[in-house]
């Protein structure tokens, strides 16, 4: 019984956390600076298939683009904001925003935090 156990903890903490939706996509994230890096390391390690190149005749692929965002005016929270964009069609196929606050001062922050809320149902 241990056993089984054991096999469904470790099963369960290997599982993909990439959504229905993409799981076909390759992600294509152009690591050309920080936040960059640690956004396409957070994917691979949610599950994601990650790439830095275009590769033609590949598999659908997505773009990753990420901005951050604050409306004008004294204390108002900035917001980074992750789209994945079919590179074919430039339709969004995922999105997600998470505040920049304290517990998002690092770039692998917050590429985890933006991942973790890609992948949310």
């Amino acid at each position: 019984m241990k056993a089984l156990l054991a096999l469904l903890v470790v099963v369960g903490c290997g599982a993909s956390r990439v959504p229905r939706s993409l799981r076909g996509y390759d992600i294509l994230v152009e690591a050309e600076d920080d936040q960059s890096v640690e956004l396409a390391r957070a994917m691979r390690s949610a599950g994601y298939h990650v790439r830095e190149r275009v590769k033609g005749g590949s598999r659908p692929t997505a773009a990753l683009i990420y901005f951050s965002f604050s409306e004008p005016g004294l204390d108002q929270p900035t917001w980074l904001h992750v789209r994945l964009a079919d590179t074919r069609s430039g339709v969004i196929v995922g999105a997600a925003t998470i505040p920049l606050d304290s517990a998002t001062l690092s770039t692998r922050a917050r590429a985890q935090a933006a991942v973790l809320a890609l992948s949310a149902p």
